[in-house]
């Protein structure tokens, strides 16, 4: 069976035999497990025996990593380790990963990623590595098509629209997506296609509202209107559902400063007063406040408004 078509955001790195090391950051941090999953889908098409493994801060921590990697398998001509947060890791963790990278194994791939922007482009001067940091647009873009991907395998018909909804909500992480796939497709078991309306009743706390309404509503400063969507929202959200909330608003303000939508645009005064807030809120829902996630979206919904 022929494998899948390589995402295009990856496409360059797999038309070569497989490097050391990737490294993906910035907008495309939340991509390294579906970079390693298009490497496992490409080698066993070809029928290479490959090992993939997931490693966390307490594996780090508990193997000694350089020996793991250096260690060929019996069973397999690649092993595939994808690695945790670089942001995440003590130090002496990351100086391992660019000692390893000076004379790296050959059996062995690592594949990183690094939320801290700063830090992982430092990194990303490391020996044996290739890097990037795409763009939003591109990392939604992949994720979308890997949805569509796995919903047909599952049987059901995806729209690409829907697909980046889904993508955008789950703040392009493949981790959070391929979670939400399998309930999107389990809810709409047996109708043959997922529209917009299931993935919001499964993954936009049961449906209640449209974060990007929401968005927009705060754009126009639209205070009844406003209000109304996030007391809908916050009955029935849970705490992380307001992290990704801010995550949809933001999208939504980018992608109508690059003057897209239907609405039209935002004056560069509101964009930035707005991003100012989602700032805030992001920072005090990460311990700076003691208030509850919904406490502290609507009071800095409350300074938007007025």
């Amino acid at each position: 069976m022929k494998p899948p078509d390589p995402p295009p955001i990856f496409r360059d790195w797999l038309s070569r035999d497989p490097a050391p090391a990737y490294l993906l950051y910035g907008d495309g941090a939340g991509l390294a497990g579906l970079l390693a999953r298009a490497w496992e889908g490409k080698l066993r098409g070809e029928g290479v025996p490959i090992e993939s493994f997931r490693w966390t801060i307490e594996d780090l921590a508990r193997e000694s990593p350089t020996a793991a990697w250096r260690s060929p398998s019996f069973f397999s001509r690649l092993r595939i380790f994808t690695l945790p947060d670089l942001a995440e890791m003590k130090k002496v963790h990351r100086d391992e990963i660019k000692a390893y990278l000076e004379t790296p194994e050959p059996s062995a791939t690592l594949i990183l990623h690094g939320t801290d922007f700063r830090q992982a482009r430092g990194f990303s001067a490391a020996r044996n590595l290739l890097s990037n940091a795409p763009r939003e647009e591109k990392a939604v873009e992949a994720l979308a098509r890997h949805a569509v991907r796995a919903a047909a395998e599952g049987g059901a018909k995806l729209t690409r629209e829907s697909a980046l909804f889904l993508a955008r909500w789950v703040g392009v992480s493949f981790d959070a997506l391929d979670a939400e796939i399998g309930k999107v497709l389990a809810f709409a078991a047996g109708r043959g296609e997922v529209v917009e309306e299931d993935i919001r009743a499964v993954c936009v706390s049961r449906g209640a509202v449209d974060p990007f309404l929401l968005a927009e509503s705060i754009v126009r400063k639209d205070g009844k209107a406003c209000l109304a969507l996030f007391r809908r929202f916050a009955a029935a959200a849970e705490p992380d559902d307001y992290h990704k909330l801010n995550g949809a608003v933001a999208w939504f303000l980018r992608s109508r400063i690059q003057g897209k939508g239907s609405a039209g645009g935002v004056t560069p005064r509101r964009a930035a007063e707005i991003f100012r807030a989602l700032s805030r809120i992001d920072r005090e829902m990460k311990g700076e406040s003691r208030l509850t996630p919904g406490q502290v979206y609507e009071i800095r919904l409350l300074s938007l408004l007025s």
